[in-house]
């Protein structure tokens, strides 16, 4: 494949890769620089959580719209629209408006990141893997290149950031370092991409669609168990790991880790997540998607109880590092595995689409409410004490991952037997 990459896939894979973690990080760096961007924008715990409720519900609806818009405009224009969107979005940030202001800011970059942008990046990198023979390669190295930029540019970005005295100012520049990247994708974009039509060197491909009208499968589907098992699954496990890789730096906060000092501390979910990814893809091919969860799970809550009875005193510091790393390490797993139990439960190819649409819309909901709920706690109880309500609410979550695997896997037990058989000896 290598010999028959050209200048111009390098550079759609190197904007798919680096342009699909920068579009986020703006809006997901809260690991590193939650409390920055409170001083920042000079706004309560509660109003910060509110903006990413925004974003969250709009965003959240925005992926299922974005596959119906991506098959009917090219996707160069969409990738377009959806860099300069939200680069120029990033940009006016980092001027810290006012709370109205930033209301539409997250309102729009909903929209720019999942209308706009998610179908059809996903569409442009099958275009690119089509045109070389090779889908499953170049979506393994458009992880890879994305997982290289997260170490990389955010690394360098979060060193300099601490070198800044005032930490509006480094902030600034970190969100209009990110706003420059995506104004340069979007302008790269126009050129490597094209309208989404057939190419040279691109192959016809053979799909595999229902007769049913999208009504019809999509209330089949709900009536389905088996979905709902998996929304469950899903649900509980993506949500821990997706709190604590928000929160991570303000949650070392209240060990006595300063500003700077919570933006280094951000940066282990970018340096430990990949290693998890790894370990699932490696253990799923012995016991099972779903067993993976199920480990991932049960250590979840074990490490929530670590996390709920630990002294907040800085002597335990490094305790918590190890353990939240460790945490990190499996949420890179389970994410690695959170869609694939669809397969156990047999559902058919024609109805993956819509599949993922239904899960994703439901699991990524809780994205949407969780910053609302947890801005409330940090305002009213304090660091501590409101961290302690989030980590008692692992449990909670964990418990309905548990159960709903538990019933799964017993109503699936010889699809699974015979996947795991496929794997071992396929």
């Amino acid at each position: 494949m290598l010999k028959r990459m050209k200048l111009n896939h390098w550079l759609q894979l190197l904007t798919l890769g680096v342009g699909s973690f920068a579009i986020f990080y703006v809006l997901f760096c809260r690991a590193s620089f939650y409390d920055a961007f409170v001083q920042a924008m000079d706004v309560t715990n509660t109003q910060f959580g509110v903006l990413y409720a925004i974003y969250g519900w709009i965003a959240t609806f925005g992926y299922l719209v974005g596959g119906i818009v991506a098959d009917r405009v090219a996707p160069r224009y969409l990738m377009f629209v959806s860099f300069l969107g939200t680069g120029i979005c990033n940009f006016i940030l980092g001027f810290w408006p006012s709370y109205s202001v930033l209301v539409v800011l997250y309102a729009v970059m909903g929209v720019t990141t999942s209308v706009t942008f998610w179908a059809a990046m996903l569409k442009c990198n099958r275009l690119l893997g089509r045109s070389l023979d090779a889908e499953g390669t170049v979506y393994s190295w458009l992880q890879t290149t994305r997982g290289l930029a997260e170490l990389g540019v955010a690394t360098l970005v979060v060193f300099l950031f601490t070198k800044f005295i005032n930490i509006v100012a480094g902030l600034r520049f970190v969100v209009w370092t990110y706003a420059g990247l995506l104004v340069a994708f979007a302008i790269i974009s126009l050129f490597v991409f094209d309208d989404g039509k057939s190419s040279e060197g691109e192959k016809e491909e053979d799909h595999v669609l229902t007769k049913e009208s999208t009504f019809e499968q999509t209330v089949r589907l709900l009536k389905n168990p088996d979905i709902w098992l998996c929304i469950l699954i899903a649900f509980g496990g993506y949500n821990i790991g997706s709190i604590v890789g928000s929160y991570l730096g303000s949650m070392a906060g209240t060990f006595g880790v300063a500003a700077s000092g919570m933006a280094v501390v951000g940066l282990m979910v970018d340096w430990f997540k990949p290693i998890g990814s790894y370990g699932g893809g490696f253990i799923v091919k012995k016991r099972g998607s779903t067993y993976v969860l199920f480990l991932c799970t049960v250590l979840y809550m074990f490490i929530a109880a670590a996390f709920l009875l630990m002294p907040k005193e800085s002597g335990y510091l490094k305790l918590f590092l190890i353990i939240a790393g460790l945490e990190i390490i499996l949420t890179g797993a389970f994410r690695s595995q959170k869609f694939i139990q669809i397969a156990e439960a047999g559902i058919p190819v024609e109805d993956t689409g819509n599949a993922f649409g239904i899960i994703s819309t439901i699991i990524y909901a809780g994205d949407a409410t969780s910053p609302v709920i947890i801005g409330v706690w940090l305002d009213k109880y304090g660091h501590v004490a409101a961290y302690n309500r989030v980590y008692a609410s692992f449990f909670a979550l964990g418990l309905i991952t548990i159960v709903a695997l538990v019933i799964f896997r017993r109503r699936n037990k010889e699809r699974i037997r015979t996947m795991i058989a496929e794997e071992k000896f396929g």
